[in-house]
C-alpha cells in the first residue's frame, strides 16, 4: 500500500468530527442562544438589581431595625387617633354634665318661681278676697284649691313641704274648717319630718312614700289617705282618724297611735314594732303579715281584725 494513503487515526477522527460538526454549526442561527445559556444571564441581572436596592446586604438585625422604624409612625398615628377620640369623649361627658347641671338649675329656678307665684296669689286671695271667712263653695275657695293642685303637681318633694307648711300655718287645712280641700292632692314623697300637723285635714290625700317620721299628726284627719310605703317612724298619731287609710308597707315602728281610729284600715305588711296602740280601734282592719313585735295593744279593739300571718309577739300587759 502506498505511504501517502496511510493516515494517522487521529487525523481521520478529526476529519470525521469536523464533517459532522459543520452541518450542526451551519444550522445554528447567529444570535440564538439556548435556554440553558440565557438562564445564568437572568439570574445575574436579578442579583444585580437586588444588590442595587441594598437589601441583599441586610441582616436580621438590620431588618428588625427597618421594621421598627416603619412601625413607629404607625403606632404614633394610632395613638394620636386614640388620644383624640378619648379627649373628644371626655369633652362630650363634661358638656353633658354641664348641660344636665344647667337644666337642673333651670328646673329649680322654675319651681322656685312657681312656688313664689303661688304664695303671692294665695296671699292676695286671703287679703283681697277674705279667703279665710269665705263660704264653702265660694269662688275664692275654688280658685285657691285649683291653684294649690296646680302647683303641687309641679313642685318637687322639698317645695311641696313649703306649700303644705304654708297652708297649715295659714289655717287653711284645719280639720274643723278646711278652706283648701286636699283630697286627692299629690303629696307623694313629700318631706314632712318633725312637722307639726296636729288637727290637719289630710283626708284622701296621696302621701305615699312620704317622710312623716317624728311628725305630729295627733287628732289629724287622715281618713282614706294613701300612706303606703310612708315613713311614720316615731310619729305622733294619737287620737288621729285613719278610717280606711291605706298604710300598706308603711313603717310605723315606735309610732304613738293610742286612741287612734284605724277601722277598716289597710295595714298589710306594715311595721308596727314597738308601736303604741293602747285604746286604738282596729276593728275590721287588715293587719295580715304585719310586724307587731313589741307593740302595745292593751285596750285596743280588734273585732273582725285580720291578723293572719302576723309576725312577732305584742308586748304583754
Amino acid at each position: 500500500m502506498p505511504r501517502d494513503s496511510v493516515l494517522p487515526t487521529s487525523m481521520v477522527s478529526a476529519e470525521v468530527m469536523g464533517k459532522h460538526r459543520e452541518p450542526m454549526e451551519q444550522g445554528k442561527e447567529p444570535g440564538n442562544k439556548s435556554p440553558a445559556e440565557g438562564e445564568p444571564r437572568k439570574r445575574h441581572l436579578g442579583s444585580k438589581l437586588w444588590e442595587w436596592t441594598g437589601f441583599g446586604e441586610k441582616k436580621l438585625w438590620d431588618w428588625l431595625q427597618l421594621l421598627s422604624a416603619l412601625a413607629i409612625p404607625i403606632v404614633l398615628t394610632a395613638a394620636g387617633f386614640w388620644f383624640t377620640s378619648q379627649q373628644a369623649r371626655h369633652q362630650q361627658h363634661i358638656e353633658k354634665q354641664r348641660a344636665e347641671a344647667e337644666q337642673k338649675l333651670e328646673e329649680q329656678r322654675a319651681q322656685d318661681t312657681s312656688l313664689q307665684a303661688y304664695l303671692d296669689q294665695m296671699g292676695a286671695l286671703m287679703l283681697n278676697e277674705n279667703l279665710r271667712d269665705s263660704e264653702e263653695d265660694s269662688e275664692a275657695r275654688t280658685l285657691a284649691r285649683a291653684r294649690t293642685f296646680t302647683v303641687l303637681g309641679r313642685l318637687d318633694p322639698e317645695r311641696k313641704r313649703s306649700a303644705v307648711q304654708f297652708l297649715y300655718e295659714s289655717s287653711l287645712i284645719h280639720k274643723e274648717d278646711p278652706i283648701v280641700d286636699l283630697s286627692n292632692a299629690d303629696l307623694r314623697s313629700v318631706d314632712l319630718r318633725l312637722k307639726d300637723l296636729s288637727e290637719a285635714d289630710l283626708s284622701e290625700a296621696d302621701l305615699s312614700n312620704a317622710d312623716l317620721s317624728h311628725a305630729n299628726l295627733s287628732h289629724a284627719n287622715l281618713n282614706s289617705a294613701i300612706l303606703s310605703d310612708a315613713d311614720l317612724t316615731g310619729a305622733t298619731l294619737s287620737n288621729a282618724s285613719l278610717i280606711k287609710a291605706d298604710l300598706r308597707d308603711a313603717n310605723l315602728s315606735s309610732a304613738e297611735l293610742s286612741g287612734a281610729t284605724l277601722t277598716l284600715a289597710y295595714l298589710n305588711r306594715s311595721n308596727l314594732s314597738n308601736a303604741i296602740l293602747m285604746g286604738a280601734d282596729l276593728s275590721y282592719a287588715d293587719l295580715s303579715h304585719a310586724n307587731i313585735s313589741g307593740a302595745a295593744l292593751s285596750g285596743a279593739a280588734a273585732s273582725g281584725t285580720n291578723l293572719s300571718g302576723v309576725e312577732g309577739e305584742p308586748k304583754s300587759r
